[in-house]
């Protein structure tokens, strides 16, 4: 009896050990299962963590380097011409970035990328500082060059006044250098005898004679010696001048002009005031006509003056 009863509790006990060693392998599995997913689940954040920071450190410096670059576009810009005095170096900066923006893209070495960029941030501070030493000095050389120009107009200023005082001076000199007469006059006369003194009229019928007198003033700037002087009387009406002949032989020349004279004196000029007096002679059976006559006065170089006489 008993060991019937034993065998039947055995059997059933045989089914209960077997699941329990089924649940604890399944617990086992389990639980090894779980552990193998946490760590992997671990090391996936912590690989995704790690690449999140690299992927923002690598960002932050494609910020550093862009910055840099607007940077240096700026000073540049503001160098103008000058710029180009520094195009060897400009050169060298944007190789550089360019091989780093290249390094960027390739998701290369962070330190490696970090590395080229410190090289390019000194290269870029050295540009700076060589640009400024260069704008200071063209700024100097430029405030140098307004100084040098402003002593150059000065010098033209003073030397074009010094010239236009020397043409003043020179003008006044000839000016003062030319012959000048005075005391024009011209008188119609006539004598009453051959032997009798000249008697001046302003009657056209009894005049014989026209005479001319004026004084050659004194001037120290002549030089001295002989010199000419003519007498043109212009005959009223057609303005016709009297002239001893139509030939060259009574004629001068006077601002280019080819002029008939009536009259012709050559003077001894030895500086001093020289009294002078030229005379026209009618000729026989001539009458002097009544009206306005001018007469002007001449030297070899100039006008020296003019006078009128009316006869009614």
């Amino acid at each position: 009896m008993e060991t019937f009863e034993a065998n039947e509790q055995k059997k059933m006990e045989n089914p209960l050990k077997k699941w329990v060693v089924i649940l604890g392998i399944l617990s086992v599995i389990l639980f090894i299962t779980t552990l193998i997913f946490g760590v992997k689940s671990c090391s996936k954040s912590r690989v995704e963590t790690q690449m999140t920071a690299v992927t923002a450190e690598k960002d932050s410096l494609s910020i550093e380097l862009q910055a840099l670059l607007a940077e240096h576009e700026r000073i540049k810009a503001e160098a103008g011409e000058l710029a180009e005095q520094m195009s060897e170096k400009d050169s060298i900066i944007m190789a550089n970035a360019a091989e780093i923006q290249k390094l960027i893209a390739q998701q290369a070495d962070y330190n490696k990328i970090k590395k080229q960029l410190a090289r390019l941030q000194n290269i870029s501070k050295e540009y700076v500082e060589e640009m400024n030493k260069l704008i200071e000095e063209n700024k100097v050389l430029k405030e140098e060059n307004t100084q040098l120009n402003e002593s150059l107009t000065k010098s033209r200023e003073e030397n074009t006044q010094m010239a236009k005082s020397n043409e003043n001076l020179t003008a006044k000199i000839n000016t003062a250098a030319k012959l000048k007469a005075y005391n024009i006059r011209t008188t119609g006369v006539y004598k009453k005898s051959k032997k009798g003194d000249e008697v001046a009229t302003d009657k056209a019928s009894k005049v014989r004679r026209i005479k001319t007198t004026f004084t050659l003033a004194e001037n120290s700037l002549i030089e001295p010696g002989a010199l000419n002087v003519y007498c043109r009387v212009s005959v009223p009406g057609d303005g016709r001048v009297l002239t001893p002949g139509k030939s060259d032989a009574y004629t001068f020349m006077h601002d280019g002009q080819r002029l008939q004279y009536t009259a012709k004196s050559s003077v001894n000029y030895v500086n001093k005031a020289e009294n002078v007096t030229m005379y026209w002679d009618l000729r026989e059976g001539d009458k002097a006509v009544k009206g306005t006559y001018i007469i002007q006065v001449y030297s070899d170089d100039s006008l020296l003056g003019e006078t009128r006489m009316i006869l009614q």
